[in-house]
């Protein structure tokens, strides 16, 4: 019922049920000077088996009992004065329902009087409180997650935001912005222009995407942000806007950037070692065995003719094996510190352990193809070369293949590194290789590579084959993130 609708109405009783009787939660009532009921009607009389006799000839005060009654006195005579007024009030049959009372000025050419409008109410305000203790849990949870919320319109440009948007970029609560203007001022300057393409794109595509980087809070502290968001489309197909969400992720990188910064640290101590380790054997143990071998050899030729047969088998037997020994300590000592990657670089170390790798486990072929051109960082370079060598290690042990691959990809932003076998493969989900002195595990290989701010995937299934593969950027991930 509107208020024009009530003014132009006429004061008879069939008029308001004309008005009211297809509203199942409205009752009218209106009422004379002297504030008595002449009439009563509605669809809410009818929904709760009330009569219009029951009503006419009370004073609307009544209605309300003792504890509205003068609240109601006073709205009556407003109406009589003119005026309009509103009041909302428990029920008194049932009293757990909730009316709204608008109060309005008959003036019909007849005596004054007023009129009544009920209208039960209490399902639309359980349904706002519902959305009210939403909206609070909404907000808790994003407060608590880092989490703001947006809506972008793409014909007007304008965003809707939530509060912890505006507090994760420092903004005002409530503030208005755009994409173009509001939001593009606050990225870093060194994610503007890759933000700028990702919008470009997905102003023609609703698919979801994800969107890692950084901005300038107010206050000029920088963030990191992951932004998630996905287009809307109307009844024609058309986009016309985004709905999305911000996270603030700066301690999680940071603490990614920090875990990596350990890793890489403990990965050096771990090549220091193995150098300082590499050079004792060589200078110490290979020396005395290769002595030792040399005196049995002294021996055996000095006893000659004179000693027996099997004396000098022997000796002769004691030096093979001291001297088998000595090669297999060599190749331990290779492993430890690879001369070979050191002074010639990557792929000379790749060609020369895939050549072993071919040798030892009798494979058809193990080629080794290559993008580099010139040195890579050494940290970066023995990273991959580590990779490469385990993989190797584990064709030669479990793979049973006959072909193996070693591919170096080389890009603008990064290295790849591929070692792949025709093997008999295996179920990732259920293999762990762990590290032990001499070698290091599926875990130790993603920690390294990880550790550099790389990827490090295999692919694989029982009968399929295996692919091992790691991605090392150009740039440092850590000086990236600490900027």
């Amino acid at each position: 019922m509107t208020a024009q609708t009530t003014g132009e109405a006429s004061p008879g009783e069939a008029s308001f049920q004309l008005l009211a009787e297809h509203r199942p939660d409205l009752i009218i009532f209106a009422f004379d000077a002297d504030l008595r009921m002449w009439a009563a009607t509605g669809g809410g009389l009818r929904a709760r088996g009330w009569t219009s006799e029951e009503f006419i000839g009370m004073t609307v005060p009544e209605i309300a009992g003792a504890t509205r009654a003068e609240d109601i006195r006073s709205c009556c005579e407003a109406a009589l004065a003119g005026q309009r007024a509103q009041l909302e009030m428990a029920g008194y049959d049932p009293p757990d329902r909730l009316w709204s009372l608008h109060f309005v000025p008959l003036n019909g050419g007849g005596p004054r009087g007023g009129m009544v409008l009920c209208r039960d109410v209490t399902e639309q305000r359980r349904a706002e409180e519902r959305l009210q203790a939403s909206q609070r849990q909404l907000a808790e949870a994003q407060r608590i997650a880092e989490v703001g919320s947006w809506e972008w319109d793409l014909e007007t440009d304008e965003l809707t935001v939530s509060d912890e948007l505006c507090r994760l970029f420092g903004l005002p609560i409530g503030i208005k912005l755009t994409m173009t203007e509001g939001v593009a001022a606050a990225i870093h300057p060194a994610d503007q222009e890759r933000v700028a393409t990702m919008l470009g794109r997905i102003r023609d595509d609703p698919s979801r995407f994800v969107l890692e980087h950084r901005i300038i809070r107010s206050d000029g502290d920088v963030r990191t942000v992951l932004a998630h968001g996905e287009g809307v489309v109307d009844e024609d197909g058309r986009l016309v806007r985004f709905i999305g969400a911000d996270q603030d992720i700066t301690e999680r990188r940071r603490a990614s950037a920090e875990r990596r910064r350990l890793l890489h640290r403990v990965y050096e101590a771990q090549e220091g070692q193995d150098r300082r380790l590499a050079g004792d054997l060589h200078d110490g143990h290979v020396q005395s065995l290769a002595a030792i071998g040399f005196k049995l050899e002294q021996a055996r030729l000095r006893l000659g003719a004179s000693g027996s047969p099997e004396v000098d088998e022997l000796l002769w037997q004691v030096t093979k094996d001291l001297s088998a020994e000595v090669t297999s300590l060599r190749r331990t000592i290779g492993r430890l510190r690879p001369l070979v990657l050191v002074e010639d670089g990557l792929e000379a170390a790749l060609r020369e352990e895939a050549k072993s790798a071919c040798n030892r486990a009798a494979l058809v072929s193990c080629e080794v193809t290559s993008e580099l051109d010139g040195r890579l960082d050494p940290v970066v370079e023995t990273a991959l070369f580590r990779v490469a060598q385990q993989a190797l290690a584990n064709v030669v042990d479990h793979a049973g293949a006959t072909h193996a691959l070693v591919a170096i990809e080389c890009s603008a932003r990064g290295v790849t590194l591929r070692v792949s076998d025709d093997g008999r493969g295996f179920d990732p989900d259920h293999v762990q290789v762990l590290a032990d002195i001499a070698h290091f595990g599926l875990i130790a290989m993603r920690e390294r590579v990880e550790a550099l701010g790389g990827r490090f995937q295999v692919i694989t299934a029982p009968g399929e084959g295996t692919v091992v593969q790691a991605k090392l950027p150009l740039t440092d991930p850590i000086e990236r993130w600490e900027a």
